[in-house]
């Protein structure tokens, strides 16, 4: 082999590698570590029959009740939204699956069906269905689902391949955030809560 054609080979070599890496990196969006495994976040979003579904309402967040003593209101003891952000989940407890964080905002979710605040429910027929999709990949309904930091998670009912599609493309990216795995973004958004980014969270005692 001769040195030009050895150089050229060895150069497409790198070009394939660093090809690799920046792929690689690309689709994980993430150049940091979250320094507490035990605060960790996920974008998310439900959709019903083409309507998105507002969870920066009061009702869904943990909070203060609005008196001298500051008590903390939670929803769930592990699982949070805050200060009226309605696209980032917030787990401050491995493990534990979605389906924990969907009743604590009124989503009951069952193997076809998912009922909301007890009363409606919206069922997979025919006609319509559920789809849940975790970082672009399409998945039965699961609310066992333990949630990676930073997922991007979906849950649609009723929508057309390319709505889906669409649905997927509007969700946020904030969850990194939060978990300090995107610093080149700018500091975590201040948090009026127990997890304040500045005081890491405690893995409880079991």
């Amino acid at each position: 082999m001769t040195p030009v054609l050895s150089y050229i080979l060895c150069m497409k070599k790198l070009l394939l590698l660093s090809t690799l890496l920046l792929a690689a990196c690309a689709g994980s969006g993430k150049t940091a570590q979250n320094p507490d495994p035990n605060h960790t976040h996920a974008d998310f979003a439900v959709w019903i029959l083409g309507e998105k579904i507002d969870f920066s309402d009061a009702k869904y967040m943990s909070g203060y009740e609005d008196d001298h003593d500051h008590e903390h209101v939670h929803l769930h003891e592990y699982y949070h939204l805050h200060d009226g952000v309605g696209n980032v989940i917030h787990r401050h407890k491995p493990g534990l699956p979605l389906e924990e964080f969907l009743e604590s905002v009124g989503m009951e979710i069952g193997e076809d069906c998912v009922t909301f605040s007890g009363d409606s429910s919206y069922c997979s027929t025919d006609e319509y269905s559920w789809i849940m999709a975790v970082n672009g990949d399409i998945r039965p309904l699961d609310g066992g689902y333990v949630f990676e930091d930073t997922d991007h998670i979906l849950l649609s009912y009723g929508a057309t391949a390319d709505e889906v599609r669409s649905q997927i493309q509007q969700l946020t990216d904030d969850s990194c955030l939060y978990s300090r795995t995107c610093p080149e973004r700018g500091d975590p958004p201040a948090e009026n809560c127990i997890a304040d980014p500045a005081v890491p969270c405690v893995a409880p005692v079991e």
